[in-house]
This record gives C-alpha cells, sequence and structure tokens, in this order.
C-alpha cells in the first residue's frame, strides 16, 4: 500500500511539474555530485548550462529533477564501472549560486569528513530529458 501511494505522488507530482513549467525556456545550471558510504572518493561534475529548461513556476524546481540524478547514477554505474552510488543534483538560474554551494559542499566533504573530491570534467554531460 505504502508504495502504490508513493509510485502514485511521484506519478502526480512529475504530472503537474510538467503542466506547472513557465512557458518561456531559460538557461538553467545543473550541478552533481556522486557519494557513496563504502568509498572515500566523491565524484562532481561541472557546473554545467541546459538550455531550454524552465523552472516551475511557483515552487522554482527544476522539471523532471529525478531524471537528471538518474543520467548521472547511470554513467557512474556503466561508464565508470561504480555501481551503487548515490547521486544528487543542484540547480540554479544563477552561476554563482552553485559555485557557491560547490564550495560549500566541498569544504564540509574534505574538510569534515576526510573525502577526496575528483572532477568528471567533460567526461559527463547532463542532457535536458
Amino acid at each position: 500500500m505504502k508504495k502504490t501511494l508513493l509510485i502514485l505522488f511521484l506519478a502526480l507530482s512529475t504530472i503537474s511539474s510538467v503542466a506547472n513549467a513557465k512557458g518561456d525556456n531559460d538557461v538553467v545550471y545543473v550541478w552533481g555530485a556522486s557519494v557513496s558510504f563504502k568509498d572515500s572518493v566523491v565524484y562532481f561534475t561541472e557546473i554545467q548550462p541546459v538550455e531550454g529548461v524552465s523552472l516551475i513556476k511557483g515552487s522554482g524546481f527544476l522539471p523532471h529533477r529525478q531524471y537528471y540524478a538518474y543520467e548521472l547514477k547511470d554513467y557512474m554505474s556503466f561508464k565508470e564501472g561504480k555501481p551503487g552510488r548515490t547521486s544528487v543534483i543542484y540547480f540554479s538560474k544563477k552561476r554563482s549560486k552553485l559555485e557557491k554551494k560547490e564550495k560549500q559542499i566541498k569544504f564540509k566533504l574534505v574538510e569534515r569528513e576526510g573525502k577526496t573530491v575528483r572532477y568528471l570534467g567533460d567526461k559527463f554531460k547532463f542532457t535536458k530529458p
């Protein structure tokens, strides 16, 4: 029953995301991190512009944001041979906001948790779903 409600909620939120998207398409910047509790290395993507994407009016969320995280997770599993990692994404219309967030997270991971950060460079690109 709980799984059914969760699936229903996700489906409805995805449908409402599409329905409430603004009509004007902008550039949204996306940045991601791939983490594993079994590994001391955290992989960061570069901050990348994704064109033709609009944030949802009212909430400011990125439509289909879960697909961007799945895209990074699949890349890490199949291309880098590192399955079982958790992938998170951050997004903003302002690149400077993401640069600040990246710096904060990197500080927390390196200084406080002793992790090593590696960048994927141009090997990985987010694509609009």
